[in-house]
């Protein structure tokens, strides 16, 4: 008997099974045991899709769900993935540059974020905070976009004019993906400060009632005066007030100084006026086309936030399922 017609025999008879070389018997045995151990798979497949189709369409409103109205502990189970469980890849694989990148970029965050929950709170950390985070989403945005140019060029065969296509694709990648995590990191932690330090100067409460009155001509994000529009001050200067700054009034008449409400909504990631929460119109920050990438660019991140924290986390509690299921 060929092998042909011992791989698509099926069942053998005895009498065939007599004419079978050990080497046939053995690979007919083998075979068996095969199609044995995966009978009724093919149901189990079907099964195991609809399970997975049903998880990443029902998470998506878990996760909105979640985020509308618990967003506290969203956010501090997103960041809390979003920092880790790229780092325990890292270590896992050995992803070496990666943790050195990751380590200083920690560092450095650690001191703004300490900073920023201090009390009192110094009148310029505010600015010192939004200036940081406004130099790590544009270091984010172009390490980001020669990543993405890289690969780009390396698809259409122009880098490897120079390069080879390999090490220009690899080199795009890092780029890429190194601009993308620690654009959206950044995001987030950004967030976090902004919440602390405005809860923690007194005017801006994330749930209830600001804990103090907001005079005047003050500036709820910093706690610092402002001035008149004609250039005239409201009160005796203050300890921590910032001269010669140029003030933002918002459609509600909150007035602000210009960075610290533009640092505010374009890198807090905050469309509400800090004290009143009145709906703010993101298009009056937009003074240049740079404004209006940074936009699209923050809407990328988002959705690597997705990528990278909760798309793991769906197909763990996928797999989970398969195990309580018996299904492989």
């Amino acid at each position: 008997m060929d092998d042909h017609a011992l791989m698509h025999g099926g069942v053998l008879s005895d009498e065939d099974l007599a004419r079978l070389t050990p080497e046939q018997l053995g690979r007919y045995q083998q075979q068996q045991d095969y199609l044995k151990e995966h009978k009724g798979h093919e149901a189990q497949h079907e099964t195991m899709f609809l399970i997975l189709l049903f998880a990443l369409f029902a998470s998506q409103f878990v996760i909105l769900w979640w985020k509308k109205k618990h967003y506290r502990s969203y956010q501090a189970v997103s960041f809390t993935g979003l920092w880790l469980i790229p780092l325990a890849s890292g270590l896992k694989l050995g992803w070496w540059r990666f943790i050195f990148f990751w380590v200083v970029y920690s560092i450095f965050n650690g001191w703004i974020i300490h900073k920023s929950t201090r009390k009192p709170l110094e009148a310029m950390t505010p600015r010192l905070v939004y200036k940081w985070f406004t130099v790590v989403y544009n270091c984010s945005f172009v390490v980001g976009m020669a990543g993405y140019c890289i690969v780009m060029l390396t698809f259409f065969g122009i880098a490897t004019l120079f390069v080879s296509g390999d090490a220009a694709m690899q080199v795009g990648i890092l780029f890429l993906s190194y601009g993308l995590y620690f654009g959206v990191l950044g995001r987030d932690l950004v967030e976090i400060c902004s919440d602390r330090m405005a809860a923690t100067i007194g005017y801006y409460s994330r749930d209830g009632l600001p804990n103090k009155h907001l005079r005047d001509h003050i500036c709820a994000i910093c706690g610092s005066a402002t001035r008149h529009a004609t250039g005239s001050l409201v009160d005796p200067p203050e300890k921590g007030m910032v001269f010669d700054e140029p003030i933002h009034q918002l459609e509600c008449k909150h007035t602000f100084h210009e960075k610290c409400i533009r640092g505010w909504c374009l890198i807090g990631k905050k469309d509400i006026c800090p004290y009143c929460k009145e709906k703010v119109h993101m298009k009056q920050f937009k003074k240049n086309p740079w404004d209006t990438q940074q936009q699209l660019y923050i809407s990328l991140l988002d959705g690597v936030r997705y990528l990278v924290v909760w798309q793991p986390i769906i197909f763990g509690a996928v797999q989970a399922a398969y195990y309580i299921l018996g299904l492989k």
